[in-house]
């Protein structure tokens, strides 16, 4: 029952800089949320316009095309928004680091099938009494994009491989210390 000690010099200051360092993790990760933020509203209001302004001019192949797309990049930055937020360890975030790696990887896959099909012809279609242009898959070089949809898809599988792999150490983990 000894009197408390007073507190040093030294760690005054230690906790003084670990404050001030949590007050300046906090600002920048506020900071990193709100510019995500701001870009996934741009990049949702992009997709409105772009699928407008394909079907303004009945082009719905290329509207469907970029409203995927543009969507995709969406998705992606609400992950990463997802991510920053949470102040869970580094370890803890890699299976949502992961997902956007496969959802990236995705949208890269469904990218070069919508450029190797905007080399096609265009077909028009009379859809609820207007013309609408539809693409016909494209005649480009079908062994190259062969080539980098099976080596987009690998990607995705490793990916795919890593996130299981990640998830099953956390279950293991997790076994062990319900023991």
């Amino acid at each position: 029952m000894g009197a408390e000690q007073p507190e040093s010099q030294s760690a005054r200051y230690d906790r003084w800089l670990d404050a001030g360092v949590d007050l300046i993790e906090r600002l920048l990760i506020t900071g990193v949320a709100l510019v995500l933020i701001t870009l996934s509203f741009m990049a949702l209001w992009d997709t409105v316009v772009l699928v407008r302004d394909q079907l303004q001019i009945h082009d719905l192949t290329r509207a469907i095309t970029v409203g995927v797309d543009t969507v995709f990049v969406t998705v992606i930055l609400l992950e990463l928004l997802h991510t920053v937020i949470g102040r869970e360890p580094l370890a803890r975030q890699a299976p949502d680091f992961i997902v956007i790696g496969i959802t990236s990887a995705i949208r890269h896959g469904l990218s070069l099938v919508a450029t190797a099909s905007s080399s096609g012809e265009s077909v028009k279609r009379v859809i609820g009494g207007k013309t609408y242009h539809l693409t016909v898959p494209g005649s480009g070089n079908p062994r190259e994009i062969v080539i980098d949809l099976a080596i987009n898809s690998v990607g995705v599988l490793v990916l795919v491989i890593g996130l299981w792999i990640v998830r099953q150490s956390f279950r293991d983990l997790k076994a062990r210390e319900d023991v």
